[in-house]
């Protein structure tokens, strides 16, 4: 989205620090607002509806109030959703536009009457709707396959900054006007260390004892991923 964007290098980090902040500071609210209403926590939890957030706009808002509460929840899902494959169409664009997907020619064509990757778009499409199809096999698979995408988000933002640390004295790497500069190093540490945490969090299994039912099997699923990527570079991609 950078690429699209007018004077990137400024209006970039803004936009990600804005992001963090306002996510944090309505994401807070609304678990405040959450907790204050949930007056039985062990109706919420084994409600009928298999859906406590669901349970707790009912409490709230009875039978109607809680149905307009929760069908704003479910548009926001949708746009979120519509969002996040815009997203993903930008990167599979942009990968096959630098030749770094099998087939990178067809992918990253332009459509010549909509000026845009209508190829990339129909292989997110695609992609989304056979890991949805998943799930109606396997309930467990797709949870363990959506499981992966918090941890996988973060690795990804630490792949980079990682990256820089190692190579710095090696590559010429010019800053940007918008730098942290002598606290670069502290804060680039504290992230790395906070996201190598929270993802091994995020592996465990969520109860006790473990068994073979509720097993987080996402680290399966990462280590698959992982597996395929580093063959992927070694056979082709490192050439």
């Amino acid at each position: 989205m950078s690429e699209e964007t007018h004077d990137a290098a400024i209006r970039g980090p803004v936009a990600i620090r804005l992001a963090v902040v306002v996510s944090g500071i309505v994401g807070w609210m609304l678990t405040i607002t959450f907790c204050f209403c949930m007056k039985d926590y062990e109706g919420i939890v084994s409600s009928p509806t298999g859906l406590p957030a669901a349970q707790i706009f009912l409490n709230a808002g009875g039978r109607t109030g809680g149905t307009v509460m929760w069908f704003w929840v479910i548009l926001v899902q949708f746009f979120t959703g519509c969002s996040a494959m815009l997203a993903d169409t930008r990167m599979a664009y942009a990968f096959a536009r630098d030749d770094a997907l099998p087939f990178s020619n067809f992918w990253s064509s332009v459509n010549r009457y909509t000026q845009t990757p209508v190829n990339a778009v129909w292989l997110v499409v695609l992609l989304s709707t056979c890991l949805n199809l998943i799930g109606i096999g396997s309930t467990q698979t797709v949870i363990a396959i959506f499981n992966i995408t918090a941890p996988a988000l973060d690795l990804s933002y630490i792949a980079v900054i990682l990256a820089h640390r190692v190579y710095e004295n090696r590559v010429k790497f010019v800053p940007g006007p918008y730098t942290l500069g002598k606290w670069g190093k502290p804060v680039n540490a504290v992230a790395i260390g906070w996201v190598c945490f929270i993802s091994v969090v995020l592996f465990f299994p969520p109860v006790k004892p473990v068994t073979a039912e509720n097993m987080n099997y996402a680290v399966c699923v990462a280590a698959s991923i992982a597996l395929f990527s580093l063959s992927w570079w070694w056979i082709g991609a490192r050439r």
